[in-house]
Order: C-alpha cells, then structure tokens, then sequence
C-alpha cells in the first residue's frame, strides 16, 4: 500500500516541469491578477495540494464525513489532520478518505502524546496511512527565547522521537510558529537549531510561511535554505496592521468577532492571495526545492466570512488562477 501511494505521489510531481516566469520585476503577491493583464507567472509544475483541517475544525466536528466531502468537492487533493477524529478509529476515518478520494498525507500530533505512548500514535497513523508525522506546536517552557537549555533538551527530544517513528516507515516534521526565529545566546537562530541538531532522516521541515513572514523571514528565502529537506509547505496568508504586544495566535478567541486587536496593532488571517505573503515565490521556491505537498490552512475566517468553508473556496480559486489546481 506504501509503495502505490509513493509512485502515486512520485507521478504528481515528476509529470510537472519547472516554473516559468515572464519578464517584470513583480513581488507583490497580486502581482499575476491585475484586470486585463495575462498572468506574469504560470506553474507549469504541479504540486497536490491539500488542507490543514484545523482550519475548519468546528465543521469536522459537526459532520466529519460532510466536512471531508467540502474539502474534497472544493478541489483538495489531501488532508492534514490534528489529531483529532471526534468520535472516530483510525480505521473508519481512513475508509472515508479512501472513498473520497482524499490522500490523508500527514498529521499534526501533540508532542506529549508521543512521549506517553508512541507506540499507539504509530500504530494509529499507520493504520490512517499518513506519510508524515508533525509535531505541532512546542510548550512555552520550551521555547529558544524563554530557556534556551532546555529548548536544545526538547529539540534532542523530538529527535529520538523521530528516528523511532522513522524505523515505523513515516516521517517526522516539526511545524513552526514564530517564537522558533529568535536567537540562541550564541546568536543561532532557533529554527536553524532545530534541524541542524538532529540527522535529516529523522527530523525534516514543515515551514508555516505565515510565521515565518511575521517573524521578518522571507518564506522563499527559508524553503530554499531547507531544499531536499522541506517536504511540506503550510501556505497561510495573513495581513497586518502596526505591531501586535502578543501573538496573534495566543489573541484567537479574546474577543467574539476574532478581531486579534490589541494595543499594539491587528492582524487577520486571509485567504491566499488576499494578504502580504508572497505566494508566487515561496511556490516558486517549493518546487525548486522537492517539496511533496502544499498544506492550505487559515486558522481564523475573515470577519464576515458565511463560514470556515469560505476561506478554502477563495484559496483554492487563486491557486487555481496561478495553474496549482
């Protein structure tokens, strides 16, 4: 089952060729949907590309199979889940991608949850057939910026947990927010530490682009840095407004419209193509850099939006606009 799935995966992206782009000096992500101009880039290459299901979790946990079915009919190749199946096995969720016709290519498992039993987690990921384990998200004890010592203890950490997942046949990532790009006492940068820390087949990149342009890295310049090494690319657009005292992430739910104001600024979630990342060229630099899957998540509608689905549909019509879908 492995190997159909590999050389199915392996034919989406070998059947593609490199990405061509035309004259112009252009880098706003707009760039290609001007009114009555011909689009300045064009993807000859494809990548399949799938959704981080945490974006329309209220919805998964209504109507699970209803919710697989959006994903699917709005054009999605594959999902990403978190961990969470409201209610049901391994087994059933697996059943239901396969009659949709959805790949189930990763998922974003809590770090503690592998250091309580990693054999359950590999056995039920097997059983899903992921290609890729993430883990999601690290303690606040742990972080670079708050104690270094030991942040460097998790990071050793997550690698053995992931030369254990790797003897399993599935690959582990780490998923970035924003508190990994700042700097060690040594002047390394947190994020580099992570993977330069630990051996390239137990631990690769699952870079969320919209944390990295918020923490003033150039998600291009990034995937490049980890070409051969990134298979998973979180495509995540945002904008912001002045600067923000806190992370977004940790103002979700402060207020009841998900405004994620505060003193300093405002930050919204968007779809893609609507906010300040640069798509055309962390897409650009994906491809050039073996990347297996685009992950489309917005963790937050628009104010406004009718519901999480919206999001999606708007993401899914740019990227087919730039030839991805």
């Amino acid at each position: 089952m492995k190997r159909r799935f590999f050389i199915y995966l392996t034919s989406l992206v070998a059947a593609a060729t490199m990405l061509v782009a035309c004259g112009g000096n252009k880098t706003k992500t707009d760039s290609c949907q001007k009114e009555g101009e011909a689009c300045c880039q064009e993807f000859a290459k494809k990548l399949p590309i799938g959704v981080q299901l945490y974006t329309v979790r209220t919805e998964l946990e209504k109507d699970f199979y209803g919710t697989l079915k959006k994903v699917r009919d709005l054009g999605y190749a594959g999902v990403e889940f978190y961990g969470e199946y409201y209610g049901h096995t391994p087994v059933e969720v697996k059943t239901m991608c396969t009659e949709l016709g959805l790949i189930p290519f990763s998922n974003h498992v809590p770090f503690q949850q592998m250091m309580d039993d990693l054999d359950k987690v590999i056995a039920d990921n097997t059983v899903l057939g992921v290609q890729y384990i993430a883990f999601p998200y690290m303690d606040e004890a742990s972080r670079p910026g708050v104690n270094p010592e030991q942040f460097k203890a998790t990071v050793a950490k997550i690698g053995e947990v992931g030369a254990k997942v790797k003897k399993a046949g599935i690959q582990l990532l780490y998923h970035n927010h924003d508190f990994e790009f700042v700097k060690l006492p040594d002047g390394t940068v947190g994020h580099d530490y992570i993977f330069s820390s630990n051996d390239k087949s137990n631990l690769q990149v699952e870079l969320d682009v919209c944390w990295a342009d918020y923490s003033g890295f150039k998600p291009a310049d990034v995937i490049t840095k980890y070409a051969g090494r990134i298979p998973i690319i979180h495509v995540k657009d945002y904008y912001l407004e002045g600067k923000l005292s806190k992370a977004p992430y940790a103002l979700i739910g402060t207020s009841n419209d998900n405004s994620m104001k505060d003193a300093g600024g405002w930050f919204e979630y968007r779809p893609l193509g609507e906010g300040q990342v640069d798509i055309p060229a962390l897409i650009k630099a994906a491809i050039a850099s073996g990347s297996q899957w685009l992950c489309v998540e917005q963790d937050e509608p628009v104010k406004g939006a009718a519901d999480r689905f919206e999001g999606l549909a708007h993401s899914a019509e740019y990227l087919r606009k730039l030839g991805l879908m």
